[in-house]
């Protein structure tokens, strides 16, 4: 029954390509180890909000002497009722919805495999792509939900104007990513209570992380010889999520997770023009997917201050048995292939055709946005350090 043995193989190599994702990838991008994970609640609708108290100040205080022949109900109250500020209260009410999308593989007939060059191999290829395009989908995701809910956009000018809601479409960055304007930015998080949480401390110090391109940490590092030169000689316990990414200090305040993928943008007359790493390009079949030479010449780029309190990722839990006696498949909303082979009357009867289907849902949960920077800046490349024949 070699049909058999393939849909066999078919449907037991797709139980393990979710797993798979998680325990090949984990460990590769910052976004897909530091987001923080929860589960969407169910039976409360498709919109939530989310309740923040903010810091509140009273009105300047009054003080006054204490003395011992003060009477009750005297000036300030005697001294038994000193006069008092009432302290205010304040809410900002946020709102997020879930969201959904899909990747499904092209039709694959059973038949068709039994002809296959190698067809295991083929297979175990077409198993990797499927567990890089749903780790891909996740990057991006995680990425553009923290540009999104970030209330500190940032444009690398002298002024560094701060653009709470989108990126404006004025003047460009005059200057690539500065330490200075990581200093600039660390004050600003610590003054705003960012550092009671923050992903790691030296000797009683916050520290925080960045998100950012390799160029941009060997700049920021290797551009400055004082720099360098502290960064070369500082030690100290690093945080145990970020040991994994190959993180193994920190510089003034400041850990440095690389992605080799961040935002790269051109400014194309007034607009912010996203250029994508990646373009289809053809293959013997079907389109393959190069390395954008544009991604590679884009004039501006962001990094991301990332705090983990900036939102919380939520994920749907899977519904088998909602009750009234009905029962549905459970779906994993991870991006976890399944395979399908779906009968119909003239499309597939005999069951010979099928394809791989992953869904993935989250929703957004803001926690604290205030805390989310990105800083877009001018794209260096690297220095060629060239050097002439003697």
């Amino acid at each position: 029954m070699p049909d058999l043995d393939i849909e066999q193989l078919l449907v037991t190599e797709s139980g393990r390509i979710g797993p798979d994702i998680y325990r090949k990838t984990l460990n590769t991008s910052p976004w897909l180890k530091l987001v923080k994970q929860d589960t969407w609640p169910d039976e409360m609708g498709d919109t939530l909000s989310v309740l923040t108290f903010e810091r509140t100040l009273a009105n300047s205080l009054t003080w006054a002497n204490v003395t011992s022949n003060a009477l009750p109900g005297g000036a300030n109250g005697g001294n038994c009722v000193p006069a008092a500020q009432e302290v205010p209260f304040a809410q900002t009410t946020r709102s997020y919805a879930l969201q959904q999308s899909a990747l499904e593989s092209p039709m694959i007939c059973v038949n068709d495999l039994r002809f296959a060059l190698k067809r295991k191999e083929q297979l175990s290829n077409m198993f990797d792509i499927l567990k890089e395009n749903t780790s891909w989908a996740w990057q991006e995701r995680y990425r553009d939900e923290y540009t999104r809910v970030a209330e500190h956009k940032i444009v690398a000018t002298s002024t560094m104007v701060d653009q709470p809601l989108a990126f404006a479409t004025a003047a460009p960055a005059v200057s690539r990513l500065t330490q200075g304007m990581l200093d600039r930015v660390y004050l600003q998080l610590v003054r705003d209570g960012a550092g009671n949480n923050p992903m790691g401390r030296q000797n009683g110090r916050p520290e925080f992380t960045i998100i950012c391109s390799p160029e941009t940490s060997d700049q920021l590092i290797r551009d400055d010889d004082s720099i360098r030169q502290d960064y070369r000689w500082n030690s100290g316990v690093v945080n145990e999520l970020l040991a994994p990414l190959g993180v193994e200090r920190s510089y003034r305040g400041f850990y440095h997770l690389i992605d080799m993928f961040p935002n790269r943008y051109n400014l194309v007359g007034s607009a912010w023009v996203k250029v994508p790493p990646y373009i289809a390009s053809a293959a013997t079949k079907g389109q393959k997917f190069l390395v954008n030479p544009l991604y590679e010449s884009a004039t501006h780029e962001d990094t991301i201050v990332f705090h983990q309190d900036v939102y919380t990722s939520l994920i749907p839990a899977p519904i088998s048995s909602p009750g009234g006696n009905t029962k549905f498949d459970p779906v994993s909303y991870r991006g976890d292939f399944k395979w399908l082979n779906i009968p119909h009357r003239t499309e597939n009867p005999d069951g010979t055709l099928g394809f791989f289907r992953g869904i993935l849902s989250n929703g957004t949960k803001p926690i604290r946005p205030e805390w989310g920077y990105v800083i877009r800046h001018l794209r260096c490349a690297p220095k060629l350090g060239l050097v002439a024949c003697s």
